[in-house]
C-alpha cells in the first residue's frame, strides 16, 4: 500500500507538470489572435489620419469652387486645379487674397483679345517659341530691341498683345504637368535708351505676374544697351521678389551662359541652329514687310475692346510718356553730370589759384 500510494502521487505530480507548458501556452496564442488584429487597426487608423490630412489640405480648393459657383463665376480652359493651386501659393495661402486674384483674372481673360495662332503669324518674326532648356521647358524669344526699331508707336501695344498671347499659347499647348513653366529670353539688340517702352514693359510684367503665377521658370536679358540698365532698374520695382531672383540681365558673356541652359541658341544670337524659325526671322524688317504686317496686324485686331488696350498701356499718350520720362531721366543726368564737372573746374582752379 505504502509503494502503491507513492506510485501514485509521482504518477499525479507528472502529468501536472505536463499539462503546465499547455496551459501556459493557451494565453500565448489568445494573447497573440489579439495582437493580430491590433495591427491592422494602427494601419488603418494611419491610412484614415493621412486621408483626412489630404481633404484637410485642399479644403481650401473645395471652399474656392463653391465660391465661385454660388458667384456664378465660369473659370477659362487655363484654369484647372493645378493651377488654382500656383494661384494659392501665389497668394501664400490667404484664401481671401486667392479667391480675388482668381476673380480679377476671370475677369481680364473675358475682356482681354488672345490672338490666334494664324494672328500670332503676323509678329512671328518678333515673338515665337524656339526649342526648350536644358530642363525641358519651352522658351519664348522675344526680339524686344528689333520690334521697337520698327514698329509705330500705336502698334507696340498689339506687340505686346502677342507677347501675352503666346504666353497664353505656351502654357496651354507646350508646358510639361510635370514642370508647368516657361523660359523667356528678350533680345534688346538696336533697342535705344531714347525709345525705351518702360510702360509697356511694365504693363507686360503686371499682366503675366497677376494672371500667370508661378509660370516663369527664368527671363535672360541680352544685348541690352549699357545706358538702358539703369532705366530697366525701375522696372524691375514691380516685380516681385519671386520673380525678381528668376531675372537675369547678362553682359557680353551671354553666349557662354545661355549655352549652359538652353538646348540650342537661335542663330542671331550666335547660335547654329537651322530651325525653320531661325531661318525666317531675319535681323531686319524691311520696309515694305512692315507697311504688309502692319497692315494685316490692324485687319487682324481691328475689334480690340477699350480695356485690352488700356491694360497695355497702349494710347498715344501711354507712348509719348515713354518717351518723355526717357528723355527726362537723360536730362536729369546730363545736368548733374554737367554740374559735377563745373564743380570740380571750379575746385581746381581754387586750388591752384587761392
Amino acid at each position: 500500500m505504502l509503494v502503491l500510494s507513492v506510485a501514485t502521487t509521482l504518477s499525479d505530480q507528472f502529468l501536472c507538470v505536463e499539462e503546465t507548458p499547455t496551459d501556459s501556452s493557451s494565453p500565448q496564442e489568445g494573447l497573440g489572435l489579439q495582437l493580430a488584429p491590433s495591427d491592422s487597426t494602427s494601419g488603418d487608423v494611419r491610412i484614415t489620419n493621412e486621408v483626412e490630412q489630404s481633404l484637410t489640405a485642399e479644403k481650401w480648393l473645395l471652399q474656392l469652387h463653391e465660391e465661385l459657383d454660388k458667384q456664378g463665376i465660369v473659370l477659362p480652359e487655363r484654369i484647372n486645379d493645378d493651377e488654382l493651386r500656383r494661384f494659392y501659393i501665389a497668394a501664400n495661402g490667404d484664401f481671401s487674397t486667392l479667391l480675388s486674384s482668381v476673380k480679377k483674372t476671370v475677369r481680364w481673360r473675358q475682356t482681354y483679345g488672345i490672338l490666334s495662332q494664324e494672328e500670332l503669324e503676323v509678329w512671328s518674326n518678333l515673338v515665337f517659341w524656339h526649342g526648350h532648356d536644358v530642363n525641358l521647358r519651352p522658351c519664348l524669344i522675344i526680339r524686344l530691341g528689333l520690334a521697337c526699331a520698327n514698329l509705330r508707336p500705336d502698334d507696340k501695344p498689339r506687340f505686346a498683345q502677342a507677347v501675352v498671347s503666346q504666353v497664353e499659347y505656351g502654357v496651354l499647348h507646350l508646358v510639361e504637368p510635370q514642370n508647368p513653366q516657361i523660359i523667356v529670353l528678350m533680345d534688346c539688340d538696336g533697342l535705344s535708351p531714347l525709345r525705351f517702352p518702360m510702360q509697356m514693359m511694365r504693363s507686360i510684367a503686371v499682366l503675366l505676374q497677376d494672371h500667370y503665377p508661378n509660370c516663369l521658370g527664368g527671363l535672360f536679358i541680352v544685348r541690352l544697351p549699357p545706358v538702358a540698365r539703369v532705366i530697366i532698374q525701375t522696372l524691375t520695382q514691380v516685380l516681385k521678389p519671386v520673380t525678381r531672383k528668376k531675372l537675369r540681365i547678362l553682359g557680353d558673356d551671354y553666349k557662354k551662359v545661355l549655352s549652359d541652359y538652353l538646348e540650342t541658341l537661335p542663330n542671331f544670337l550666335g547660335g547654329h541652329c537651322n530651325c525653320s524659325k531661325c531661318s525666317m526671322v531675319g535681323k531686319n524688317l524691311s520696309t515694305s514687310s512692315e507697311a504688309g504686317a502692319r497692315a494685316v496686324a490692324w485687319q487682324s485686331l481691328d475689334i480690340i475692346s477699350d480695356d485690352t488696350v488700356a491694360s497695355l498701356g497702349g494710347d498715344a499718350h501711354d507712348t509719348e510718356s515713354d518717351l518723355r520720362e526717357s528723355c527726362e531721366h537723360l536730362l536729369r543726368t546730363a545736368i548733374i553730370g554737367a554740374l559735377m564737372c563745373w564743380i570740380f573746374i571750379a575746385f581746381i582752379i581754387v586750388w591752384y589759384n587761392p
